[in-house]
């Protein structure tokens, strides 16, 4: 199976940086999953309503927003923080 290239906006991956090491860590793991399959998984869900067409994959307390382009296999991370942070 191909696997899908990851892309960063510029604005999650400043949000990323700021994050602690440790929390850095146990994304970077979860974002790599995603490359596999980004559409299923236990902490992965398809948004509605004002985000619809992104999906969020939960880690932890935190968030990652990410958007799938299947025709060219392209995720790109679109904001990553605490959900109060998110929604």
């Amino acid at each position: 199976m191909e696997r899908f290239e990851l892309q960063f906006h510029r604005n999650a991956a400043k949000a990323f940086q700021r994050l602690p090491e440790t929390v850095k860590q146990r994304i970077e793991e979860a974002i790599e999953t995603l490359r596999i399959n980004p559409f299923f998984g236990k902490d992965i869900c398809k948004l509605k309503g004002d985000l619809a067409g992104l999906y969020r994959l939960r880690v932890g307390d935190y968030r990652v927003i990410y958007h799938v382009d299947e025709e060219h296999k392209v995720i790109t991370i679109e904001a990553i923080g605490t959900r109060g942070e998110m929604y």
